[in-house]
């Protein structure tokens, strides 16, 4: 497979993105190779036996089956791979994903972690690396891919006098999100304190740009940032989180404590206001704390 020459031709994509479909197609290439087949032998009944094979090899976290979303996006990839080669070559190329049954995804209501269990895990992080990288998760609603860009001078820090007088530290910066694009990210208090203590013990004396490092003092990779999150939930006994559910905590979290919907896709990065849409599915508490709110208001002024 002319693996390299196709993620040459998404440039326009991101790094994330190009990645992943490095990795589904490498997977793909690999299943090949074992059923001794070429690239231009490939079959619908190639392609059904190909996601059995997926299935049969998922990961630990996976339950019974592949998920829906997760064939259809190994589809999208492979099918891909065809129109590209198809156009890039002159022979008569098939692309035999092209009229293969696509499962129906669901717009599945985003998974948040609940309260209970956040606090369980940020209260019982000992080390103050990976304390700021699961606050800065909660209270900024970075992508993985954004999180790992962050370097010590991204984030711009801003002083708020309180009402009581007393003042607050918050954060703003700038990370290349999804489609290459720049976007703009603010960090909350509590995370800014997190990502401060970390660098007053850690990073002071050292000139490195990365804000979060390895061991051996490299910039964390997506996978290192996911294992880091995945250790603690083993120690403190939690369920498996993926970090892209952190970043649903912080949505679903900032829509019911009142957050436009206009205000949260800027703060999510997200294109389309409908893919913003899905994280409102309020809490009783909103709806109770806005519906009595709205009672007390007609009470004194409603003659009725």
């Amino acid at each position: 497979m002319k693996i390299d020459s196709f993620i040459e031709s998404l440039q326009t994509k991101s790094k994330e993105t190009q990645r992943a479909y490095r990795q589904d197609l490498t997977r793909f290439e690999t299943f090949l190779k074992e059923k001794r087949l070429r690239t231009n032998q490939v079959k619908q009944s190639t392609i059904a036996d190909y996601i059995r094979h997926l299935e049969d090899t998922k990961g630990r976290t996976v339950s019974d089956g592949l998920a829906p979303a997760t064939i259809a996006r190994h589809l999208t990839v492979i099918s891909a791979y065809y129109e590209w080669l198809r156009g890039d070559s002159d022979a008569d190329v098939r692309n035999p994903v092209e009229r293969f049954r696509r499962p129906k995804v669901r717009n599945e209501k985003p998974r948040d972690v609940d309260d209970s269990i956040l606090a369980k895990l940020v209260d019982g992080i000992t080390d103050l690396r990976d304390r700021a990288i699961v606050l800065l998760f909660v209270y900024t609603g970075l992508r993985l891919s954004e999180l790992r860009q962050l370097d010590k001078t991204t984030i711009t820090l801003t002083k708020k006098k309180l009402p009581d007088g007393s003042f607050q530290y918050f954060g703003s910066g700038e990370v290349i999100g999804k489609g290459s694009k720049k976007r703009s990210f603010m960090v909350g208090p509590k995370a800014m304190q997190a990502v401060a203590a970390y660098i007053a013990q850690h990073r002071m004396k050292d000139d490195l740009p990365a804000l979060f490092l390895s061991s051996r003092k490299t910039r964390l990779s997506t996978r290192a940032i996911q294992q880091i999150v995945d250790k603690w939930c083993t120690r403190l006994n939690l369920s498996h989180i993926h970090v892209h559910q952190l970043r649903h905590s912080f949505a679903t979290r900032s829509v019911n404590s009142g957050m436009s919907a206009a205000v949260l896709q800027q703060l999510l990065g997200h294109a389309s206001l409908n893919t913003t849409q899905r994280y409102f599915h309020m809490k009783l508490e909103r709806i109770s704390r806005e519906y009595f709110s709205v009672m007390e208001f007609v009470r004194q002024f409603s003659p009725v």
